[in-house]
């Protein structure tokens, strides 16, 4: 009886939370309509079953999807089917994968110069984490860990927060608070309110072992009687060491005032969706996001201009939406994928292009993730990339069958990775990692010789065995598939017979499907979020 009224009580709590979200994405929606016809946007149609798909498994799972999956899925007559997609990817192992990556970047996760984290911190840190992620640990807990977290670099993981930066003096932490947490640039403020902040970290003391590189984090055992103040001019005065200054600027960030710690974990978030923020510069926010007690004080950054929302009413609900979910991250962009912005197309008319995209009414068509492209090249060709770094000590050696999307340090890259704009995580900056295309990316995918025979071996292990393939047509279909995640138009396989008929006689489908595979690689269809 007990196990039968726990399983109702989960399933009522279920539906609750089902209800909740459905409300808080009508007001979502409520606000993204509002805004576009503020704007006199003209209506974008729902992507395609096709694009969406695609769309999903990338942004979710960082992966394509599967032929099989895109199969079921286009056959799939379920109204909720999208819905129910994104709930499964967002439980998947990718998901995890692709936030980890994300944390990293903005943790600034790498063993050397400038950051020295060095190897056995980073593989902690990370784990850590890739499994607050998959566990989905609320943002406010993992916060709070990171910001009061004391203990060895190798065994505690959240202490290596203060260790991941080149600067370590108050100042330089204090720095690092405030961007991570409310995307504030601390330097854009006056000397005297970076000194009051600065305060909250001044007692934090490192300890080296005996272990190679192992180093302790701790806070000062001596007494001092120290005065502090938060950037909203909030005023503490902490005997140290029986109250840790941290755990005072913790306790201000976690009360959430004006949603300020909200809003900046929601604007990145976004950008992460979407490639840009509610608030450009996605983690230059900070007038706007603590706007009432910002607008009080007598400065401001960016010369006394403030970088406004593109959506405050939006902005507000889904920050809002956020605290109230206990900052459940999983929740806030299960509301993110399945709201209207996200659904869209992302074509509109030409003279709206621009407008449509700053105000979200089209998802934004960007290029994909260094990791991202090398990953799904691998994917298709069974070829991952080599990964080793001989700085620092020990020689590291990736295994051969490493997704880049798995390198836990920012130190271990490859030319590829490089060449793609992989943020070197040595400042947190989204500016970092750079996503636009350029000459020398499109000579490599074009010149590659690496990924034509590991798109060789495509037809040689895998089509040619296909019975089923030997009708060209079908060869074509399925090419399209494994790599734009979509059927080919009537057009599109018209083109191809005809290239075929034009220089090759005889059977030569082996040869058809590796220049259709290559020229399919090197299409923005392939290479861009869209």
């Amino acid at each position: 009886m007990r196990h039968l009224a726990y399983l109702a009580i989960c399933s009522a709590m279920l539906v609750m939370n089902a209800l909740g979200a459905e409300s808080a994405l009508a007001r979502i929606n409520a606000a993204l309509e509002k805004d576009w016809k503020n704007q006199k946007l003209t209506p974008v149609p729902s992507s395609s079953d096709e694009v969406f798909l695609r769309r999903a498994w990338l942004d979710i799972a960082g992966r394509i999807p599967p032929v099989n999956e895109i199969k079921n899925f286009l056959a799939d007559r379920d109204p909720d089917k999208r819905r129910k997609l994104i709930d499964r990817l967002l439980l998947s192992d990718g998901y995890a994968d692709m936030m980890a990556m994300r944390y990293a970047d903005m943790l600034r996760v790498k063993s050397e110069f400038p950051i020295n984290l060095w190897p056995n911190a980073v593989q902690l840190y990370f784990r850590y984490l890739r499994d607050s992620a998959a566990r989905n640990l609320p943002y406010n807990v993992m916060a709070r860990a990171l910001l009061t977290a004391s203990g060895s670099n190798f065994r505690v993981p959240e202490s290596n927060f203060f260790r991941a930066t080149a600067d370590r003096s108050p100042l330089g932490l204090a720095k690092v608070a405030a961007l991570t947490f409310l995307n504030l640039r601390l330097e854009k403020m006056p000397e005297n309110v970076q000194l009051d902040m600065a305060a909250f970290f001044s007692r934090i003391r490192y300890k080296s072992t005996a272990e190679w590189k192992e180093e302790l984090v701790y806070t000062d055992p001596l007494p001092e009687h120290l005065t502090a103040a938060t950037p909203d001019g909030m005023v503490f005065h902490i005997n140290s060491p029986e109250t840790d200054p941290r755990q005072v600027f913790a306790d201000w960030l976690l009360q959430d005032r004006d949603l300020a710690f909200s809003k900046a974990f929601v604007n990145r978030a976004w950008y992460w969706v979407f490639g840009r923020g509610l608030i450009e510069p996605a983690d230059d926010m900070a007038p706007p996001v603590c706007s009432n007690w910002w607008r009080k004080l007598s400065f401001c950054s960016g010369g006394g201009q403030f970088a406004e929302p593109v959506n405050p009413e939006l902005l507000e609900i889904l920050a809002a939406e956020f605290k109230n979910s206990n900052y459940d991250v999983r929740h806030l962009f299960r509301l993110i994928y399945n709201c209207a912005s996200y659904q869209a197309d992302w074509k509109t008319r030409p003279d709206e292009i621009a407008a449509a995209t700053a105000h979200f009414a089209v998802y934004p068509a960007r290029r994909l993730e260094s990791e991202l492209i090398i990953d799904l090249i691998g994917d298709l060709t069974g070829r991952r990339e080599q990964y080793t770094s001989v700085i620092p000590e020990p020689f590291t050696i990736m295994p051969p069958t490493t997704r880049a999307i798995w390198i836990s340090d920012g130190s271990i890259s490859s030319t590829m990775l490089d060449s793609f704009g992989r943020p070197p995580r040595d400042s947190g900056l989204f500016s970092e990692r750079n996503n636009r295309i350029n000459g020398s990316q499109r000579l490599f995918l074009m010149n590659s010789s690496k990924i034509y025979s590991g798109l060789q071996n495509i037809y040689r292990n895998r089509l040619r065995k296909d019975k089923a393939l030997r009708n060209p047509k079908k060869l074509i279909e399925r090419c399209y598939l494994m790599t734009l995640s979509r059927p080919p138009t009537q057009q599109e396989i018209a083109t191809v017979m005809a290239y075929a008929d034009n220089n090759f006689s005889g059977s030569r489908q082996g040869q058809i499907a590796i220049d259709l595979l290559w020229a399919l690689v090197n299409s923005k269809e392939f290479l861009y979020h869209h």
